[in-house]
């Protein structure tokens, strides 16, 4: 009897455990469709990261104007990598 309710338990556990991951990557799983329509082609996930990291690098290269500059140089060289990166994931 107890062994049955320890097993019941743990498939639940595991049900809920499935069910929080796929929460979790729903919206990336919406903004890869997203991007596969816009570029008219199938993108993984791999690709969705890369173009999601090179869009955060510009986002940091262009706006920190009155910033630091070895911070803007940090930035446009993360951002510099992140579109070869993109070149080449694509």
């Amino acid at each position: 009897m107890e062994k049955n309710t320890a097993i019941l338990v743990n498939k639940s556990f595991s049900g809920n455990l499935q069910q929080l991951s796929m929460l979790v990557r729903k919206p990336m799983v919406m903004l890869r469709a997203y991007y596969s329509h816009i570029l008219e082609r199938n993108l993984n996930m791999r690709q969705t990261w890369s173009l999601l990291n090179a869009q955060a690098a510009f986002f940091f290269a262009a706006f920190p104007a009155d910033g630091p500059l070895m911070f803007r140089a940090a930035c446009c060289l993360w951002f510099l990598h992140a579109v070869m990166k993109c070149r080449r994931e694509l």
